[in-house]
């Protein structure tokens, strides 16, 4: 189970409804739903889909969406995503010092969830 400060409910589970109560609590646009939710994720998924990896830097909102505070300085519910500064991600910072970065992949595995490393059987997950 898993409450979010603001949503009236635990969830314990990924639905349409969950998906419109937590973009309403955070304030933001349901594009999931716009895009057709869980009727076409599902669709999407049964043909078959593309892993795809990059590295690469975030001229429109430098990363804090993903791992920082966003919008920068936001106290809304939804808006502390991660540990990171805000500071954090410039491009200009990324590409003046590691211009030549590059990332190489290898043994990536698929399976259900702990099935691919006999390590993460018996791994306690943190809610």
């Amino acid at each position: 189970m898993s409450q979010i400060d603001g949503l009236a409910k635990q969830v314990d589970s990924i639905t349409d409804d969950m998906c419109k109560d937590v973009k309403e609590v955070f304030g933001d646009q349901n594009d999931y739903e716009a895009k057709g939710g869980m009727k076409v994720m599902s669709d999407s998924l049964g043909r078959g889909m593309v892993l795809v990896m990059s590295l690469w830097d975030d001229h429109a909102a430098q990363m804090l969406w993903l791992d920082s505070t966003y919008p920068a300085n936001s106290t809304h519910a939804g808006a502390l995503r991660g540990p990171c500064s805000i500071d954090s991600g410039k491009p200009e910072d990324v590409e003046h010092n590691s211009p030549n970065s590059y990332v190489k992949y290898s043994n990536i595995k698929v399976g259900d969830i702990g099935s691919t490393n006999p390590d993460m059987m018996n791994m306690e997950f943190l809610q």
